[in-house]
């Protein structure tokens, strides 16, 4: 599948989390998330943000892979959108970096999502940080998974040596009034190798996404969405092909990535858990698309529910902490 670019590239989020082998058989993970902005500026609190990083969090921890528990984690923010100021009285996006503390002791499956959202999400943090750890959790389990298949359970490695890396890539155009993406996914599984070993040893395995999608501006309505997915290992490198996932993409025509299509997807892969990647890099979607809505010219006049106080532009109520409906911000909105 090939994707092509298509009208003014106006944001791009990049995304991507490593697992590497740590110390008495636990897992460490290192994880980002990036957000690039190609064009245009933003009237948003008192200010006008312009191009470049706008959102630059990681997350760093350590996981149990046997019990698959996340036993440790903190977050770190090189680049906020708001830093203290008399606008926001006082108050930023680090505030409360702090809560992501608290998901030590969270289980990577049964509940995951829903404990995020308890200790991290809306009011209560970062959507970005919260968007990284909702990508964070699946695909170190699938990763796990898929260790075990490759290497069995017991593969030996160096601490350090990269057990796996996921990397997903969202960017967004401007398309005759309306949003083009273009997703990228790449999952890279790594075999246990001595130090010093040629590049190639340590190639496992591989799966590749591509996504293509177009929406309109103001409700996010998906009016065409393709899909594409390689997997490759030693054997296939050279010899595996790109297969169509229309299955997938068909019942995404018609939907809003507004509001709702979390639970959209969740329910059309149930039982799907071979394509458990796939839901993953769609999730990725609607956070992306958010933030290339900040970009889009004149957003804070064309997309309504988007506008704050004034001739400015805001977030969901509610969606983060600098966004809650009695914050510095939210109090400020139209």
């Amino acid at each position: 599948m090939q994707l092509e670019a298509r009208g003014l590239p106006i944001h791009t989020r990049t995304l991507s989390v490593t697992l590497l082998a740590g110390a008495d058989g636990a897992v460490d993970v290192a994880a980002y998330v990036l957000d690039l902005r190609k064009r245009g500026f933003v009237p948003v609190a008192g200010d006008l943000q312009g191009t470049g990083i706008i959102h630059q969090m990681h997350l760093d921890g350590t996981i149990d892979p046997i019990a698959r528990v996340l036993t440790r984690v903190t977050a770190r923010m090189p680049t906020v959108a708001f830093e203290a100021s008399v606008a926001s009285e006082g108050e930023s996006c680090r505030d409360l970096v702090g809560r992501v503390d608290h998901l030590a002791g969270t289980a990577l499956e049964g509940g995951y999502a829903r404990r995020l959202g308890v200790e991290i999400g809306g009011p209560r943090g970062c959507s970005h940080v919260l968007t990284l750890a909702q990508l964070l959790g699946p695909s170190a389990a699938w990763a796990f998974d898929e260790d075990v298949r490759l290497h069995g359970t017991t593969p030996a490695r160096r601490a350090g040596e990269r057990i796996f890396r996921r990397d997903v890539s969202v960017d967004g155009y401007e398309l005759d009034g309306d949003l083009y993406l273009t997703l990228q996914m790449n999952d890279l599984h790594l075999s246990p190798v001595a130090d010093g070993a040629p590049a190639s040893d340590r190639f496992a395995a591989q799966l590749e996404l591509r996504v293509a999608a177009r929406l309109t501006m103001g409700e996010m309505n998906l009016v065409q969405v393709e899909i594409g997915e390689r997997r490759r290992d030693a054997q296939s490198l050279e010899t595996a092909a790109w297969r169509s996932r229309a299955d997938h993409a068909a019942p995404l025509v018609g939907t809003s990535l507004r509001s709702g299509i979390s639970a959209a997807l969740i329910r059309q892969f149930a039982g799907a858990d071979h394509d458990r990647p796939l839901l993953d890099g769609l999730l990725m979607l609607a956070p992306a698309t958010i933030q290339c809505l900040a970009s889009f010219v004149d957003t804070w006049t064309q997309v309504p529910w988007m506008r704050a106080a004034g001739s400015e532009t805001g977030g969901y109520p509610d969606s983060c902490y600098m966004w809650r409906r009695d914050g510095a911000l939210g109090r400020k909105r139209g």
